[in-house]
């Protein structure tokens, strides 16, 4: 399970490569993955070869990105859409406004999509036997429901799914990854169908459900959050009144990190509740599913803190006046720092951080 992270997912790129360096021959089943996540996911669903290549290969796609291969960070594109925003907002609703899609134009992204995805190749890799589902979920607008967008054809499990909640089957898609990344307001919405989607980390609480519901019964899942200690908790970020930065920040690490803690509390409730369970006894659909999380052991944050005059010259301009510079940590600028130096340091703590771990997930990996 891959989560969402924007350029935090980097970090995820570094523990895949280590996993494909010791185990090239892995074959994982059922990828699920949202955001950015969905991103690393339609690259490795998409790739001809094994999972170490696969790995290598994303390594590599990941070291040539730019701010500009991502999104539109010029003067003029973000002047343009700061005035569309500025004139749809003193227009009182007015017919002649422009209508606002984004702050930030992200037709780049979609371009290095599609020369990172083969068209087809995740079907054919399904037909092979070497997966048997990918699934990614996304935000409708028109509906304000969670979309999980389902490949392969494994049984889904909708026992627990509510009016919420819809499974979607059907090929995969830059399209589908767009939507899925589609941070909102930040970014503008993908148009899938009849319908207009936005990032899938939103208004969902479950992130872990999508791989349950494929049926599988052990997860691993890659984390871009610190795991702080209570002193470090303790210690201000901020001093006087918090710059917009600041809260933005805490408002995306609650969208994309916060939620798999919490899943992952839950899950371990509904895990110990099945295990008390007698012999035979109903479960009511329930069943114990081994997770593995691997989290960073740096605060991303402060790192992205160290690479921000990396940024192009208008997007610092605007993260800086955004109040980047009156907090310690720079989570909102850790989310955008498409930047070489950055995305190296964040795989290369990835690599680190699975390197030595290693003894716990090789045999959670391999069930051994």
């Amino acid at each position: 399970m891959l989560s969402g992270g924007g350029a935090r997912a980097a970090y995820q790129t570094g523990v895949l490569c280590t996993m494909g360096r010791r185990e090239p021959e892995l074959r994982i089943p059922v990828l699920t993955g949202v955001s950015a996540g969905a991103i690393n996911l339609g690259f490795l669903a998409s790739y001809r070869g094994s999972f170490g290549e696969a790995t290598q290969a994303l390594k590599r796609r990941w070291l040539s990105l730019s701010t500009e291969e991502v999104f539109k960070a010029n003067s003029s594109s973000l002047l343009l859409n700061g005035v569309r925003i500025g004139t749809a907002l003193v227009g009182g609703g007015s017919t002649l406004a422009p209508q606002i899609r984004g702050l930030i134009e992200t037709s780049p992204l979609r371009g290095f999509l599609s020369r990172s995805m083969a068209q087809g190749a995740i079907d054919e890799r399904i037909q092979n036997g070497d997966l048997e589902a990918v699934a990614l979920s996304a935000l409708s607008y028109q509906t304000g429901r969670t979309v999980l967008f389902v490949q392969g054809e494994v049984e889904v499990r909708t026992e627990h799914s509510s009016v919420h909640h819809r499974i979607v089957r059907g090929p995969l898609t830059v399209d589908h990854i767009m939507a899925s990344a589609a941070i909102p307001l930040l970014f503008p919405a993908i148009k899938v169908g009849q319908q207009y989607y936005g990032d899938g980390s939103f208004r969902s609480t479950a992130p872990l459900g999508p791989a349950i519901q494929l049926g599988a019964n052990r997860i691993f899942a890659i984390s871009a959050r610190y795991p702080r200690s209570l002193p470090e908790a303790r210690q201000p970020e901020v001093i006087g009144y918090p710059p917009a930065a600041r809260v933005l920040g805490l408002l995306l690490n609650s969208v994309f990190l916060d939620t798999l803690d919490w899943d992952a509390a839950n899950l371990g409730r509904i895990n110990h509740l099945v295990d008390q369970l007698p012999a035979g006894a109903d479960a009511r659909g329930l069943r114990h599913v081994d997770l593995y999380i691997q989290k960073p052991s740096k605060d991303i944050g402060l790192i992205a803190a160290r690479f921000e005059d990396r940024l192009p010259r208008a997007m610092r301009f605007l993260v800086r006046g955004l109040g980047s510079s009156g907090s310690r940590s720079a989570d909102l600028l850790s989310y955008l720092l498409f930047e070489s130096a950055y995305i190296s340091e964040l795989i290369e703590l990835g690599e680190q951080d699975a390197e030595e771990n290693w003894d716990r997930i090789s045999p959670f990996l391999t069930g051994c």
